[in-house]
């Protein structure tokens, strides 16, 4: 259980994230040290996964921070993206799956972060569908233009698979109609 001193060490943690690294690790240790606190584990997660790129010991740290607090919200937002790195989709469409039935969780996030997990299997309408979604829930202009840009790069997708079919179809026809064979008897 966290402590109140703990809470503000961890937003101290938090803040030096994006600009010191080594200060936030330093004040995260002394968090995990002592007491469970499932926004610390979150972003130790974080660190592993993000910055060093250790899967393995971010798995441990999200997936602890899911045992302290199943309803940390954070962590269904950046969990899943782990998941997907490691190709392990079953697991990251669960957390997704809890993550959406929790009433605090931001729906439009998570449809971002379904459509990326859909997109990284191949399958870009379900994945266009879910950034929709997503347009439809965002409460502000920044989440929309960000969504408007991922649906022309999802569409660009979805058509440079069709142009190759084309290619292809028009190339085994042309090989059909226009291959002739002399005889000698001609």
């Amino acid at each position: 259980m966290a402590t109140y001193t703990d809470d503000i060490v961890f937003i101290q943690a938090l803040e030096s994230y994006s600009y010191d690294i080594e200060q936030c690790v330093q004040k995260l240790q002394y968090i995990l040290g002592g007491n469970d606190h499932a926004g610390a584990s979150n972003l130790m997660g974080r660190i592993y996964h993000e910055q060093i790129h250790d899967y393995k010991n971010a798995r441990e740290y999200y997936h602890q921070a899911l045992c302290i607090d199943h309803e940390y919200v954070e962590t269904y937002y950046y969990y899943p993206f782990l998941l997907i790195d490691v190709c392990d989709y079953a697991e990251a469409a669960h957390v997704l799956e809890v993550g959406f039935s929790l009433a605090q969780t931001d729906k439009a996030r998570l449809h971002y972060i379904k459509a990326i997990l859909l997109e990284k299997q191949e399958q870009f309408k379900a994945a266009k569908t879910c950034l929709k979604k997503s347009k439809h829930l965002a409460l502000n202009n920044e989440h929309r233009y960000f969504i408007d840009n991922q649906l022309r790069r999802i569409k660009e997708k979805i058509n440079v698979g069709k142009k190759s079919k084309k290619k292809k179809t028009k190339r085994k026809n042309k090989t059909k109609t226009n291959v002739k064979f002399n005889s000698m008897l001609d």
